[in-house]
Parts: C-alpha cells; structure tokens; sequence
C-alpha cells in the first residue's frame, strides 16, 4: 500500500509541477511579449525644404503607425492630421517623410502595435529647410564614445539651450563599438536632441564601413558607401559637406575628385565641412595631418570653405590656417585629454578638459561661430560650467 500511496502521490506531485511550469511559463512570456519592442526611435535624419528622414528599431516584428501635424494645428487641436502606416517589421526601419511645407515646424509621434499592446513614442517635432531660410542656427559636436552619462549631460544642455537649432551634426567618434547594444546607450543619451532636430553624423575610424551605421543614420546623399559615406547639402545659402576621413587609396581618390566637383557646383555664401579626423591639431605629429591637407586644403581655399570641424581628438581647440578657421570639438562625453605640453602654429584658441558644443549662427550674410562650455568632470561625474558664456567665438562675413 505505501508503494502505491507513494506512486500516486508522485503522479499527483508531478502533474501540480507540471501546471506550474507550464503557468510560469507561461506568464514569463506574457511578460517578455509586453516589453517595449522600440530599441531605439524615431531619430530624425536628412532634412530638405519638403521632407525630413525618419528611423527607428525595433526587437520583434511589430505594425507602426507614423502621426504628424503642423505644429500650429496640433498646438491648438491635440489631434494628427496625418498618419502613415506600416505593417510589422522587426528591425532598423527609415521613411522619407514628404510633401511637407518649407521652413514650416511639424510635430510627430510613432505609435507601435504588437497584439493588444500600444506603445507611444514621446512626441518630437522638427522644422523643413527652406531655400530662403536667412537666419537660422544649428549644433555641432564629437567625442560622444564610452559615457553614455556624459554625453547625455552634454545632448540635455544642447536640447535645453537651443531647442530650434535646425539640425545637429555629430563629427565623430560616436560609440567605442558600432553595435545594436551601444547605439542602443547612444540614443538614450542623445534623447531629445535625436527626436527634435534633423541629426547628421560622419563616420569614424569605428564606424567605416559597418552596415549598421548607414542602416541607423538616415543622411543626404552623397558618394561612397550607399551615397552616405560622404554627403552634402544646402540650408538655405550655406553649403555643408560631410566627409570620410577614414579612407585611403582609391576609396579617397574618389571621395576627393566627389568633393572638389560638389564644391565647384556650390555658389552658397558660406561653405563647412564637417569630418572626423582633424586637419590641424596640436595633437598631431608636427601639428598636422599631411595626407588630408594635402589632398584636400587646396580644394577647400580654392572653393570658398571658410570652416572645417573634426571631433575625433577629445578637447577644442581653434586654428587659422590660410585663411579658415579649423575646429575640434571632441567634448561630447568621451574621455577627455588631459593638457599637451606645445600648441601648433595657428591656433587661436585651446582648451582641455570641457565638456563642450559648437553654435553655429547665421544672420544674412553674417556667420557667428561659438563654442559654448557645458561643464567639466571630477570625481568621475561632469558638472554644469557656471554659464554657458562662449569661450571662444568668431564672426564671418560675406558681401555676396
């Protein structure tokens, strides 16, 4: 008898087991299946008079709708007057917003659906370009690689201090790896700076030719890998280029003979060029990057380019050399310098140990260049600087 008590008991212990597996299971799933599926999203991209690039990812294929509005009807209706759908789709995924008005703000929001579940993105807004646009403002910085803290201390004081610049360029050193999981930390920093300004990158020497940075970043066309390894554009009269600094042999050669035609095309009264690697840097053996200079300073001084910005040395500092301003803003979070013992011929201006971006402003035929401190780091956290007076700034003027 006690076998067979026991036995049955065994069955009836097994079977209870059995159900409660199966339940935990089954709620374990219910649970994975409600997570948030959006990886990363909506970061804005490319920018034109009528469009605006938008992406997002997502972990599980899932349906999405994309609502937009003026801004000015949304302000005062709380409803989307249009919205694009899309069916499910697991991953990276890059719409060109069109038929939009010119120099007009718009506000967005995407909308994920996975069973019951609705997940709402937080709502962005961005304004198209115009032909006409005369005055207007935009952000550059670099340096974003390794703190994702930092570089959202840096990306929050950039939203806050300009909330309508119109577009962000990031000159490189983005993330230490190109992965799915560190570009996940990089759009979590970069918050609200991603989702309510047009935001444009180059690639560095971490990026260069992974597919997953073309497949993120939605950019102009241009040439090179899928037409975005470099890529230009015009914003209302100025002319902006982003360049590879990365490539060697004929990969250059190309990019070369691509830039000096994009800029003899170009009759915009203000000319930047935004790349990775540094030109002129007290950084540099001798202060100088003799492949790049050589092949590109010429063309540069021959077409008018009165600005260049890198990012991938991890300070500022500002040089003047024949007659352009060369820039490094590598303060976007990333390790920072500790302070070299010589300067190179033409700097104007050094500074390590910033946190650091660069507003750039333009007025009708005036450009005002400034570099606005956000804060320094001890004791391995940053703190805010004491204002966000420039420490360094120029004017260009043009009588065009």
């Amino acid at each position: 008898m006690r076998t067979g008590w026991g036995a049955r008991n065994n069955s009836f212990f097994l079977l209870i087991c059995s159900l409660l597996l199966g339940l935990f299971l089954a709620t374990v799933g219910g649970y994975a299946q409600q997570s948030n599926p959006i990886l990363w999203g909506p970061i804005l991209g490319a920018v034109g008079d009528d469009f605006v690039a938008v992406s997002w990812n997502t972990a599980r294929a899932v349906s999405a709708d994309l609502h937009y509005a003026l801004a000015s009807d949304y302000a005062q209706t709380g409803k989307w007057s249009d919205t694009l759908s899309f069916s499910p789709h697991a991953g990276i995924a890059t719409i060109r917003l069109g038929g939009l008005s010119p120099a007009t703000m718009y506000r967005y929001q995407l909308v994920i659906y996975e069973g019951d579940a609705v997940y709402k993105s937080a709502i962005g807004e961005f304004s198209t370009a115009s032909k006409n646009a005369t005055q207007f403002s935009f952000l550059v910085y670099g340096g974003t690689s390794t703190f994702p803290d930092r570089h959202k201390f840096v990306a929050d004081v950039m939203a806050a201090n300009d909330p309508r610049a119109a577009f962000v360029v990031n000159v490189g050193e983005l993330v230490q790896t190109m992965s799915v999981a560190r570009l996940e930390n990089f759009f979590w920093a970069a918050g609200p700076l991603v989702r309510n300004h047009p935001y444009l990158v180059v690639p560095d020497h971490q990026d260069a030719g992974n597919p997953l940075y073309y497949e993120t970043f939605p950019l102009p066309d241009g040439g090179g890998v899928g037409n975005k390894e470099w890529w230009s554009f015009d914003y209302g009269d100025t002319h902006l280029v982003g360049l590879d600094s990365t490539v060697s042999g004929q990969a250059l050669a190309a990019e070369t003979e691509w830039l000096k035609a994009d800029l003899d095309r170009s009759t915009a009264q203000f000319k930047i060029v935004f790349l990775d690697d540094p030109i002129y840097s007290s950084t540099l053996p001798g202060g100088v990057n003799v492949t790049l200079r050589d092949r590109w300073e010429p063309i540069f001084r021959a077409t008018g380019v009165r600005v260049v910005i890198s990012g991938k040395v991890h300070m500022y500092e500002h040089l003047y050399v024949h007659g352009i301003h060369y820039i490094v803003t590598g303060g976007g979070g990333a390790p920072l310098l500790p302070p070299a013992t010589n300067t190179t011929a033409g700097t104007v201006f050094i500074r390590y140990g910033m946190l650091n971006y660069v507003q750039i402003s333009v007025a009708g035929s005036t450009l005002r260049v400034e570099t606005i401190p956000v804060g320094s780091v001890y004791n391995n956290t940053p703190h805010l600087a004491p204002s966000n007076n420039p420490i360094d700034a120029f004017t260009i003027t043009t009588a065009k």
